[in-house]
């Protein structure tokens, strides 16, 4: 999920056996389009050719670790991320977690 300040994207490493979230930065456009800070438009379509670097990685082996790391540890949540989107983020780490103790692929909705 994009808003105006940023998004998260998330996938696992099954050979470290952690969730890894990295969050990007980005800007809306004129037009209403998701850009990365310096205008260049941000499609999560189109593979990690066109994603900026994140601003932030982290790692964790549970959704509980990987939450209390990115919600209450770091110190530009509050001022980045909505109520929303931590929850967003607190529902898609409960379904990677359950994909990396099972050994399961986890797609990002």
């Amino acid at each position: 999920t994009m808003d105006d300040k940023g998004y998260f994207m998330m996938k696992l490493d099954h050979a470290k056996g952690v969730i890894r979230v990295t969050y990007h930065s980005c800007i809306k456009n004129d037009k209403g389009e998701v850009c990365d800070v310096h205008g260049k438009k941000i499609s999560c379509c189109e593979g990690n050719n066109n994603r900026p670097e994140p601003m932030a990685t982290f790692e964790a082996r549970t959704a509980k670790e990987l939450t209390v790391m990115v919600f209450e540890r770091w110190e530009h949540a509050k001022d980045l991320v909505s109520v929303g989107h931590a929850a967003y983020i607190g529902r898609e780490a409960q379904k990677a977690e359950e994909c990396l103790f099972a050994g399961r692929f986890y797609q990002q909705d």
